[in-house]
């Protein structure tokens, strides 16, 4: 009688678990903190969300400034995390393709940053050749999101919860590039944050088990 038609055969089980990749230059603790920060992200972008509702027009403030304040603190912090998670991506999952629309993302939101401390509510107050700039730049961010998130997605043998993040990324992109849709464009960016909290606490899971 064959082994795997014996009840009482032993049953066939791995021994041990799935060595972890290794991964020189990160750490498990590194890459917590990098999930971390991520949260750090969403809540900061979510406090600015709610705050500006009270700003209104009054960009001088004490409220306003602080606004801003945390506006470019979120935007400088999202920037350095596109920058690790594509070094991260490339690293472990062999990603191809992140270098450009990468960049392009971290550029152009600070320029939107910047534009929007500037100028404010005077932008929308009337059109002029800052609120052109100002839409063009949108465009630009929105679809370099969407190609970001075309890539991740053609990459393989990922995290389930990477390859949700890559098509929150092309929701997201999609609907900011159309510029009317942006303010309903920032909820799946907003979850795609919390994706991308989820694929750096289990890639830590994953270094701790190598170190």
């Amino acid at each position: 009688m064959e082994e795997q038609q014996n009840p009482y055969a032993a049953p066939q089980v791995a021994l041990v678990d799935e060595p972890a990749p290794n991964l020189p230059g990160w750490s498990a603790e590194q890459l917590r903190l990098l999930g971390w920060l991520s949260l750090v992200s969403l809540l900061g972008t979510v406090t600015g969300l709610v705050l500006a509702f009270f700003v209104g027009e009054d960009r001088t403030s004490s409220l306003a400034r602080s606004t801003d304040a945390l506006g470019i603190a979120t935007i400088l912090l999202g920037c350095y995390l596109s920058l690790r998670v594509k070094a991260f991506a490339e690293q472990r999952f062999g990603s191809q393709g992140l270098t450009i629309p990468t960049w392009l993302i971290v550029v152009v939101s600070i320029l939107l940053q910047g534009i929007d401390v500037i100028w404010g509510d005077s932008l929308f107050s009337s059109i002029g050749p800052a609120t052109i700039v100002y839409g063009v730049l949108i465009v630009i961010v929105g679809a370099a999101t969407l190609w970001l998130g075309t890539r991740l997605l053609k990459t393989q043998n990922v995290y389930p919860v990477f390859r949700v993040m890559a098509w929150l990324h092309i929701v997201g992109g999609a609907l900011v590039a159309s510029v009317i849709l942006m303010v309903i464009g920032v909820l799946p960016l907003l979850a795609a944050a919390a994706a991308l909290a989820l694929v750096f606490f289990r890639a830590a899971r994953e270094q701790a088990r190598g170190d």
